[in-house]
């Protein structure tokens, strides 16, 4: 029989909130939650009919989003956000269902796409970065004006913003997915035989890869944020614009210096061997995208995001005059407010205007509301046009470029090295198993500028 306490801890691990709730009150919310455990299913069914590694990979993101998820909410430094309450909510209702699965969408999605465009090893993580951060656009900038989260207000790491998303948090996707799939291809490199890099390798070696690529993607994304981020921006008070700027600027030189390897190694086949040509199929992953941007499209002209209101854990209230230490990697010692000034907010991301009263202080769990748009019309161009620009972009990768990579291991490709055809990716019958198979924050100083 369960007692009390046990029922409590519980609770801790798993706890359940009734949709209706969540419809009558934070309605945008629920749409993000259901939408996005479609779009992850979605990719698991896309991963399950290619087989191979392609299950591995849909894995590995689930690791790769718990790590993230559980490591910032313990380390105080990094612990700067709070979402909202869903359907199944885990550790001690921190983490929501959907985002455990958001990143089999976004980081899945992005790997597949690029996988399309046979780089060299040394590019492809590059450009998986860059196509996480443009599925991620539309969603950051819908996700907090409508109070799917909230982030802390004085965190000088988040403290730049661009429509109230710190700029940090599209460096951090770039860099973190580009870990993970470094360590998830290198894996498989180091160990595979003639198989190609979404072949599985057997059950021991694809645990061994989706582990490390899983664990070690948070640490070699953080590691990515040495050479620009933390100079430029702690040292030198650069906004943090410009150092996503640069970080994205070589994230795109290095994936077009690999398509440009890459298309003269596609040139160089052309003379020889014709490559094989399929008819774009319509698959899981273009179905993921087009549900992904119709959403925020939709969205952006029917919510209405004063009326959303969002009652969970949120930054705790406290007395306006105590900071805490926010520690850098190169030893400079930073500071934020500990807790959020009732008195001195200032952001236009949510206000009291629905709460029966304001939150005492001390409170942790109370209710906010959200606000209207400053200009609706902007959001309108910005989201749609992030939208656009995001579908093409994936048609270009999934329908205008080369075939999907198979999962599948066959005879002639286990038979020997001079083997070739269907056991090399399908877009190169022929090819030897070259580096199309290999594995592998304007503004400055203190206040916040909206672009």
């Amino acid at each position: 029989m369960l007692t009390l306490n046990d029922t409590d801890k519980l609770e801790w691990w798993v706890r359940f909130r009734n949709p209706k709730d969540i419809l009558e009150n934070h309605p945008t919310f629920l749409v993000a939650e259901v939408y996005m455990i479609i779009n992850s299913l979605l990719c698991l069914c896309h991963a399950l009919r290619n087989g191979g590694r392609y299950k591995w990979l849909w894995l590995t993101c689930i690791l790769q989003g718990l790590t993230t998820e559980m490591v910032s909410y313990f380390l105080p430094d990094i612990d700067n956000f709070w979402h909202a309450q869903g359907m199944v909510m885990f550790a001690g209702q921190r983490l929501p269902l959907y985002i455990m699965v958001l990143y089999t969408f976004f980081y899945y999605t992005a790997v597949v796409g690029v996988s399309h465009l046979r780089l060299p090893w040394w590019a492809e993580p590059f450009a998986v970065g860059i196509s996480v951060v443009l599925i991620d656009l539309p969603y950051d900038i819908m996700g907090i004006k409508l109070l799917w989260w909230t982030w802390h207000d004085t965190d000088p790491n988040i403290y730049d913003r661009h429509y109230w998303v710190p700029w940090t948090s599209y460096y951090f996707h770039a860099t973190f997915s580009a870990g993970m799939t470094f360590v998830f291809y290198g894996v498989h490199k180091l160990l595979a035989k003639r198989e190609e890099k979404l072949q599985s390798i057997g059950f021991v070696k694809e645990a061994l890869a989706c582990l490390l690529a899983g664990v070690l993607g948070m640490p070699l994304g953080v590691i990515q944020f040495l050479p620009v981020y933390h100079p430029l921006h702690d040292s030198n008070k650069i906004h943090t614009e410009v150092c996503v700027f640069l970080q994205m600027a070589v994230y795109v030189m290095i994936a077009w210096a690999g398509d440009r390897k890459a298309a003269i190694k596609r040139h160089e086949l052309q003379g020889k061997e014709k490559e094989k040509k399929k008819k774009f199929q319509f698959n899981e992953i273009m179905l993921a995208l087009l549900i992904h941007y119709f959403v925020y499209v939709f969205l952006v002209f029917t919510a209405k995001p004063e009326k959303q209101v969002s009652y969970g854990m949120h930054e705790t209230i406290g007395p306006c005059q105590e900071t805490t230490p926010v520690y850098t990697a190169f030893g400079h010692v930073l500071e934020k407010h500990k807790y959020l000034c009732v008195e001195k907010y200032d952001e236009a991301v949510f206000d009291f205007h629905c709460a029966k009263n304001l939150p005492k202080p001390g409170e942790s769990w109370y209710t906010i509301c959200g606000t209207k748009y400053p200009n609706h019309l902007e959001y309108i161009v910005i989201v749609c046009g992030a939208c656009l620009f995001g579908m093409s972009y994936y048609w270009q990768l999934l329908g205008c470029s080369g075939t999907q990579p198979t999962g599948s291991v066959s005879k002639s490709s286990t038979s020997g090295p001079q083997s070739s055809g269907s056991g090399s990716q399908s877009s190169g019958s022929g090819s030897k198993p070259s580096e199309s198979g290999q594995k592998s924050p304007g503004g400055k100083g203190k206040k916040k500028k909206q672009h």
